[in-house]
């Protein structure tokens, strides 16, 4: 929708270099991403220029550097293209594997000098991996100093600018059609002179399309139908009438149709190579020397049908021209010309070629496996180059072989839903096994990676009764077995599936070591876990096996060992991923590495690898975020900030996914939030269901975690005897526990102890065991616990102690919310605390900065850019932009240099 206030085209530069240099300022909260949508002519490029001008204008102090890039016409399907034009990134031919990171290490580096507006114009032509980068640019946009303008016609529709325009950060504006004082400005700009009436009277009906203006006004002015004195003045009669009486289209076709010899060949051939090109290449598909075409060429320049941009490569004046010719190309000839493209055609753009030569799709299948290199890592180019609307389909055996290419290339690339389409379409054509068996595997994945775990269950059941007793079926069995625990759909098992899982398939051995985990025996799948991750992708194993092998190791270690442990898993698997080219893992890795942080008492560090997470996973459509969700929530209220928390949960109640695992872990943030607001009657209940329903699932090492929490509420709520159920409900656990359960459950058995004494003592060892592991939030919980105890003793004297201890750390994680708890409730039990509010983390200043946030600072001023500071830390860039954007606005600087300059500053004082 438009904005208010855009009804006619004035202001409108105004307005969107505004918004741009609002976006570009410290600490902004609104839209960094602006986005003018118009149809052919609308004036979109025109626009775009306007507000760059008006943005030098608006912003003549600042430093904010400016690059723009107009995207290739859609049929130049060269990989990343539009990106490398606009951030100046030459990349290697075939494309590497980290293309995207390179790219966006350059945008960081970009934006660590100065603040960057980047202007893209006829974005809806761009390549898709471009695309999928230009999303990723306006996620970053949240943290950096940067702002986007984009240019966009509303066809085609392409899938990544849908994504774009649906981000809250991300603002449309569709070109109003210009009024008459528009008119006269444009009509002055163009020609140096303002219109009379009469002409006026005859453009206004064209008033939609500027373009249509300013070739009216070039075709009036040829024919000799304009005076030009000190005002610009339409001659009367026939001829000028019959001009201005044509739309757009009539008088390109008019144009287009007026075109003979060899400035139509011309004009054809750059319509089939669908961009700008060299009379060079030109002059090779049409198997001619150079010279033969100079005249063909001024012809077409002559009459403004083509021009030469900057780099001296002929196109189009727009897009009309090219549709026109197409349009007027008898299609026998259109093939012909793809034909002969194709043979001067790099082996990506060839693809395209061959399909509008009306190839067979066995030549179209053998010209996408020419490309296998160019495309290896740019599998959403060849998910659109497939996608075009006369490429080779059907019952075929190679066209059901391109089907699962296409298929299989948008699962890669994060387009889940259309996998699925393309895949269900496929499987109704797929005869022979192997193909059918392929689909199905892309559209398992597809669907699981989007939650939809009984649709994909179903297929499996469907591919099992066709399966022969073999391994393949063994596979199936397991992975059955495999989503139906991660849906949480089935109570888990208590028992092994066998007596030695080193026998199961690899798929298997993940879901058993999970189970392990899950059942409260996560000391038993450390080694499973880790044997998974060693067989995975050996020799001997299928490539779909076990491929989430990686992702489970630091889950099994912080439940094992603790956070510490855990650091080092995610390290270690982090780096398999990148050896194994399993990007998509980067999803579940970064929710992991948030995980051990919220339990290292790292909440910080954890809101912000959540938030890129969850970010990243709506642009992947993966969709197991419900832990991540309610971590993120009890974040907040640990922070104490329950209105977000509210807010969070309230969004994810109006649109619940599946719980992964069945882990109630938004219900889990719901109880805290409950408490926060005092509601504790309400808290206890809602304990009281969560945990019924979580004991029923056999999450036992989920219910040690939060035993503790849950057995405080139940005290504040009144219902001792739930409290005396967790505490039994514990003793059935498999001894001996691992040091993280030990300590939750010494924990929750000291909440349930009648003897305040006896409470104390078992809440202070708690304390001890949690912080020898690193599970700073256990240990949090249980220095409150012990200072309560000691409280209800009557020991004033011990609280005030053990309660300094909780506020210590308290005020380290930055959990103000515990802390206003823990004075509150000792308060209540007559025990007066010092006020330490003052002592918190202030808003601004260096002492604002927390411990990463500091680290981060330190290492940028070192001059490592923000993929060395990830690498160096195993978060991800969007984590460290996170940081570094925190930072400049805390320490109240524009940019890194600034940031480095302060750091070096201070670190020169004298102490």
């Amino acid at each position: 929708m438009n904005e208010p206030g855009l009804s006619s085209r004035r202001g409108l530069g105004t307005y969107l270099a505004q918004g741009l240099g609002r976006a570009l300022a410290p600490g902004s909260q609104g839209p960094s991403a602006f986005v003018v949508t118009g149809g052919t002519g609308a004036g979109k490029s025109w626009t775009l220029r306007e507000v760059c001008s008006e943005l030098r204008e608006a912003l003549p102090d600042a430093s904010a550097s400016l690059r723009q890039a107009g995207a290739a016409h859609l049929a130049d399907k060269a990989p990343y293209g539009l990106a490398k034009s606009l951030l100046g990134v030459d990349l290697a031919s075939p494309v590497p594997a980290d293309a995207e990171d390179r790219l966006l290490a350059r945008l960081d580096a970009l934006c660590a000098t100065a603040p960057l507006v980047l202007v893209i114009d006829d974005a809806h032509e761009a390549d898709a991996a471009s695309l999928a980068v230009l999303n990723r640019m306006v996620a970053a946009s949240r943290d950096l100093p940067l702002a986007l303008l984009v240019g966009r016609r509303p066809s085609p529709e392409r899938e990544y600018l849908k994504r774009l325009l649906s981000s809250p950060i991300v603002r449309e504006t569709v070109l109003p059609p210009l009024d008459e004082r528009d008119v006269d400005a444009l009509v002055h700009e163009h020609t140096g002179r303002w219109p009379t009436g009469r002409l006026r009277s005859a453009l206004l009906p064209h008033r939609g399309n500027p373009l249509r203006l300013t070739t009216l006004l070039d075709d009036l002015d040829r024919a000799g139908v304009l005076d030009t004195g000190d005002v610009l003045e339409l001659r009367p009669g026939p001829q000028a009438d019959d001009m201005t009486r044509r739309s757009l289209d009539e008088a390109v076709t008019s144009a287009v149709q007026a075109l003979e010899g060899p400035a139509r060949e011309v004009a054809r051939i750059l319509a089939v190579l669908g961009r700008p090109a060299a009379t060079e290449e030109i002059a090779a598909v049409a198997q001619l020397e150079p010279i033969r075409l100079v005249e063909a060429v001024q012809v077409l320049v002559d009459r403004g049908v083509a021009s030469f941009d900057a780099d001296e490569l002929l196109g189009f004046t727009h897009a009309g021209y090219r549709v026109a010719v197409e349009r007027g190309t008898p299609a026998p000839l259109l093939r012909v010309l793809h034909s002969a493209a194709a043979q001067q055609a790099d082996p990506a753009d060839r693809i395209r070629h061959v399909i509008a030569s009306g190839a067979t799709p066995k030549a179209v299948l053998s010209a996408v496996q020419d490309a296998e290199n160019d495309l290896a890592h740019a599998p959403a180019v060849e998910a659109d180059l497939l996608a075009l609307p006369t490429a080779a389909t059907g019952a075929s055996m190679a066209g059901v072989a391109l089907a699962v290419r296409r298929a299989r290339a948008l699962s890669r690339s994060g387009q889940m839903t259309q996998a699925e389409t393309v895949a269900r379409t496929a499987l109704l054509h797929a005869t022979e096994p192997r193909q059918t068996d392929e689909l199905r595997l892309v559209l398992i994945f597809a669907l699981s990676a989007r939650g939809e775990a009984h649709e994909a269950l179903s297929l499996m059941n469907e591919a099992l009764d066709e399966a022969s007793p073999s391994r393949a079926r063994d596979v199936l069995q397991q992975q059955h077995r495999q989503l139906t625990q991660l849906g949480g759909l089935e109570p888990l098992a208590l028992r092994p599936p066998t007596a030695n899982p080193l026998a199961l398939t690899l798929t298997g051995l993940v879901t058993e070591a999970v189970r392990l985990c899950l059942t409260g025996s996560p000391h038993l799948a450390v080694e499973l876990a880790w044997e998974a991750s060693r067989r995975h992708m050996s020799r001997g194993v299928r490539p779909y096996e076990g491929s989430s092998s990686d992702i489970w190791p630091p889950f099994v270690e912080l439940a094992a060992s603790g956070p510490r442990a855990a650091y080092d898993a995610v390290r270690e698997v982090q780096r398999l991923a990148d050896e194994r080219a399993a990007q998509w893992q980067s999803v579940p890795h970064q929710l992991l590495r948030a995980s051990i942080d919220m339990s290292a008492g790292r909440l910080d560090d954890a809101a912000a690898a959540f938030d890129a997470g969850l970010e990243l996973a709506d642009s992947m459509e993966f969709g197991w975020t419900s832990h991540a969700v309610g971590s993120r929530a009890m974040i907040d209220v640990l922070r104490g900030d329950p209105d977000a928390a509210e807010t969070r949960l309230a969004h994810w109640n109006s649109e619940p996914r599946p719980l992964i695992f069945g882990l109630p872990q938004p219900g889990r943030a719901e109880v805290s939030l409950l408490e926060a607001r005092r509601r504790y009657a309400e808290a206890a209940r809602l304990a009281r269901t969560v945990w019924r329903t979580a004991s029923e699932q056999h999450l036992y090492t989920w219910l040690t975690t939060v035993a503790p929490e849950f057995g405080r509420a139940a005290l504040l709520g009144g219902d001792e005897a739930f409290c005396a159920t967790i505490a039994q409900d514990l003793r059935q656990l498999p001894r001996p526990l691992p040091p993280p359960l030990a300590a939750s459950v010494r924990l929750a058995e000291a909440l349930a102890c009648p003897d305040p004494g006896a409470a104390t003592a078992k809440a202070c060892a708690a304390a001890a065991e949690a912080e020898s592991i690193g599970e700073t939030l256990t240990a949090l919980t249980a220095w409150e616990e012990a200072a309560v105890a000691a409280a209800k003793s009557g020991s004033k004297d011990e609280a005030r102690q053990y309660a300094r201890q909780a506020l210590e750390i308290a005020l380290n994680a930055g959990a103000a919310g515990v802390a206003q708890r823990v004075r509150a409730r000792l308060r209540a039990l007559d025990v007066r605390l010092k006020d330490t509010r003052n002592r918190y983390r202030p808003l601004t200043g260096w002492d604002a900065l927390t411990p990463t946030e500091t680290q981060v600072a330190e290492m940028v001023t070192a001059g490592l850019s923000g993929p060395d500071i990830a690498r160096a830390m195993s978060v991800s860039t969007r984590t460290v932009q996170t940081h570094v954007s925190h930072s400049l606005a805390k320490l109240g600087v524009a940019s890194r240099i600034e940031l480095a300059a302060a750091v070096r500053a201070r670190s020169q004082r004298p102490l």
